[in-house]
């Protein structure tokens, strides 16, 4: 199917269970930005959308580079910077409190980091019909599980490349985003060993026609 199809199957699930959040989490290039983006422009018929990016919750890629971390898969020891598949990379903290406050009456402002400008801060309304939080930091976040649908997406190796350089190079991101095996491995061992606790996993291929594996 396609993400308009994937999109509305979300949706029509969330409504008639009464759901009111959507996690999204996955491996980079799997699709996880352009299936919020859909939800959000076909739910907000619905009501008001708020979208969370993990990614606007991470420490500075600066700091991280500089920072040694020491892991071990499979016997087999790493070493390297934090990555997006790290705990300790993200303030997981704010992203708690954003939630509590529309959760709670209480709309409120983020301000996304790749913007510097001023009238690109992201409005969050308590009145929601639907609150949408993406990005490989969603793995490390508390569900609600009578509330919230998980969803896990996947690509293959050769597809997460390519998407991964384009948007590297389209975004001007630091090159260091781009994919290596101790990336990979991070991923591995930190995020992909909780793909079965997600509800629903979604597989696309090149031309992102999406498959669902399993649901709930």
């Amino acid at each position: 199917m396609k993400v308009e199809q994937l999109a509305q199957k979300l949706i029509d699930y969330c409504k008639l269970n009464n759901l009111n959040k959507i996690y999204i989490c996955g491996n980079g290039g799997s699709g996880k930005t352009t299936l919020s983006n859909k939800i959000s422009d076909i739910a907000s018929k619905y009501g008001h959308i708020n979208i969370i990016s993990t990614d606007d919750f991470m420490a500075d890629t600066t700091l991280r580079k500089n920072s040694i971390n020491k892991w071990n898969e499979n016997g087999v020891q790493y070493e390297g910077r934090y990555t997006s598949s790290n705990l300790e990379t993200y303030f997981l903290k704010n992203i708690y409190e954003i939630i509590y406050n529309i959760d709670h009456g209480i709309d409120c402002y983020y301000f996304p980091r790749r913007y510097k400008e001023k009238n690109n801060i992201r409005q969050l309304k308590s009145d929601y019909f639907l609150t949408v939080i993406e990005g490989i930091g969603t793995v490390f976040l508390d569900h609600e599980k009578d509330t919230s649908l998980t969803v896990f997406l996947k690509c293959d190796i050769n597809n997460e490349i390519k998407r991964r350089k384009i948007r590297t190079e389209k975004l001007n991101r630091d090159d260091t985003e781009l994919y290596d095996e101790k990336r990979s491995s991070q991923f591995r061992i930190n995020v992909l060993s909780h793909e079965k606790e997600f509800d629903f996993v979604i597989v696309n291929d090149e031309d992102f026609n999406y498959t669902i594996l399993t649901d709930r």
